[in-house]
């Protein structure tokens, strides 16, 4: 496994439903990371197979992985098939919740199945709007980390895997509103004290991430944050010139 402690920033790029061979070659070629910081490419699985690179710590990552593991389950991409070519998944994507109606228990199954296959998991937690104005956001991201983190560290089994966690209010993904530097300071600070009072081994060093229009006009505000250890970009990470400078933004912090 990875030590993500050798890193100084996260970087995940989500391309979401995007992206071509003719893409990939040009992204790729263009694409500046750094030794200081892990940089992970999120592509569409058929895709995942290209993006293997002699680039210093840049990654493959998966946007998804079945809560099944083999079977009769036409179109399903298993966590021991992303393996093959990733070292990284997200799980619990807000789309995945909203658009696939993806429930606690089945983020549990995939979360599992990804460390069988030795892939680190990158959990993914948020409010929507309603939470937000309602004032009980944290409540539910509580909710979100208790029913699904928990259960999976409960097990001696799970004790010392590593983990990174993102957190990515629905209602400031692709809209183009932003949370606050004091709102994502919020968040983040609550919870690293949620992982560090429930989960033994690996409570300090689990990666904070954060993801919600981020872009090179916020990223330095956001990753100014003493809990935000890196980013989840979805549109902006498209334009690799717009990505890359990001990066190199988090490299002038460090």
């Amino acid at each position: 496994m990875i030590n993500l402690g050798n890193f100084s920033s996260i970087f995940v790029a989500n391309w979401k439903l995007n992206g071509n061979i003719e893409f990939i070659d040009k992204y790729y070629q263009n694409l500046l990371p750094n030794s200081e910081n892990c940089t992970i490419i999120c592509s569409p699985h058929i895709f995942l197979k290209s993006l293997k690179s002699n680039k210093v710590n840049l990654f493959a990552g998966a946007q998804d992985v079945s809560e099944y593991n083999e079977g009769a389950y036409t179109g399903e991409i298993s966590a021991s098939m992303v393996a093959e070519y990733s070292r990284y998944v997200l799980v619990g994507h807000s789309e995945r919740r909203m658009f696939f109606n993806e429930s606690n228990d089945i983020l549990i199954k995939k979360i599992m199945l990804a460390y069988k296959y030795n892939l680190i998991p990158i959990f993914c937690f948020g409010e929507n709007l309603e939470n937000r104005e309602k004032g009980d956001y944290l409540s539910i991201i509580k909710q979100q980390i208790e029913k699904v983190i928990f259960p999976v560290f409960s097990s001696s089994v799970f004790l010392n895997q590593t983990l990174i966690v993102a957190y990515e209010p629905v209602w400031a993904i692709g809209t183009g509103k932003h949370a606050s530097p004091e709102q994502i300071s919020e968040v983040h600070d609550y919870a690293r004290n949620l992982l560090i009072d429930n989960i033994g081994n690996i409570k300090g060093s689990v990666p904070i991430l954060y993801g919600g229009s981020c872009n090179s006009q916020n990223a330095k505000s956001i990753l100014e944050q003493k809990n935000v250890n890196g980013l989840l970009i979805g549109g902006a990470s498209l334009d690799v010139d717009h990505f890359t400078k990001i990066i190199q933004i988090a490299h002038g912090l460090s």
